[in-house]
């Protein structure tokens, strides 16, 4: 037993020597620095990085943006410069318990997360912007991407329903799954419950290629808090799916999307919420009335472009 917990110890110094040794690689020469953020991309392909760089907003200061994708030693101690925390998780989850012990310190120059606690050194930037909106988008961008993501997208599909997901932390993905599969098939391209290969084999893994076939698409957080939204449902909407959605209470971005337009799964009545989907999937005439909703909120991009205005703000300020 002793030796087993020396070994362990051992392992997870071993780990963070080399995530320490791996951020630093990364970093190298940049200006605009990254910490327990996602590794596919160098810190000049961030997009934060190319919002700055957009804005013409001054880096004579290093800029140190911190996340929660890594061992939270990385991030407990700050670096010389400005220190942005960002997350793109739910810090209200039980495995996220650590980081919000370390937001609630206070101590960063900017946190920008799906916390609606807005004031001098908060702003609430949710994650989906990162994949909808481009840094270099104008307002006349996010009025077309809004006006275009409301178009009625290929209503002639034959295919139920699509799942893409890797895991099921909270048990939701497989109740939904279980229950909508006794109206149609549905296929999960994803790791999880795993049973069409088209998303690898004809798609490439692009998400939206393999989904836009589907009539609806399975989408639930990871879990359940006010105001955590992800890609999710905006991934959904982007490839003209129904979305089956769960999560920030059920009132998800409540300035911009419309709920008309969304398929709610209710823990607590989900019999109804299968007979809805079933109405929808067998009637041609129910299914196009439902998807031919506008799927955003009239204001929607004056609202989507607020965040782009306020993050400016906020960065020229601490800068």
């Amino acid at each position: 037993m002793y030796f087993s917990v020396i070994c362990g110890k051992k392992h997870k110094i071993m780990n963070l020597i080399l995530a320490v040794y791996n951020e630093y690689k990364r970093n190298k020469n940049s200006k605009i620095r990254y910490y327990n953020f996602w590794k596919d991309q160098l810190p000049h392909e961030m997009w934060f990085s190319k919002f700055i760089q957009n804005r013409g907003i001054n880096t004579d200061k290093t800029i140190n943006f911190y996340s929660v994708l890594g061992p939270i030693e990385i991030i407990k101690h700050q670096r010389k410069g400005v220190n942005i925390f960002f997350s793109g998780e739910n810090l209200q989850a039980e495995r996220f318990e650590d980081y919000k012990k370390l937001r609630d310190k206070n101590t960063f120059d900017l946190y920008l997360d799906f916390n609606e606690k807005e004031d001098e050194k908060h702003l609430r930037f949710p994650l989906w912007l990162h994949y909808i909106f481009p840094p270099d988008s104008t307002y006349n961008d996010v009025k077309q991407k809004v006006a275009q993501l409301n178009e009625t997208q290929n209503k002639d599909r034959e295919k139920f329903c699509s799942l893409v997901a890797g895991h099921d932390f909270n048990g939701i993905r497989g109740k939904i799954f279980s229950t909508l599969a006794d109206i149609d098939e549905i296929d999960s391209g994803g790791g999880f419950l795993h049973n069409n290969d088209d998303l690898r084999n004809k798609y490439n893994n692009v998400k939206h290629d393999f989904i836009c076939n589907y009539k609806f698409n399975i989408c639930p957080e990871n879990s359940d808090s006010a105001g955590y939204v992800t890609e999710k449902i905006f991934q959904s909407i982007a490839a003209g799916c129904i979305p089956v959605y769960w999560g920030a209470n059920g009132n998800p971005e409540p300035d911009i999307l419309n709920k008309n337009a969304i398929i709610f799964w209710n823990e607590n009545n989900f019999s109804d919420t299968k007979k809805i989907i079933s109405e929808i999937n067998c009637s041609k005439s129910v299914y196009y009335d439902f998807i031919s909703q506008p799927r955003f909120l009239p204001n929607a991009e004056n609202v989507v472009w607020q965040y782009f205005e306020k993050l400016e703000t906020k960065l020229r300020n601490i800068l």
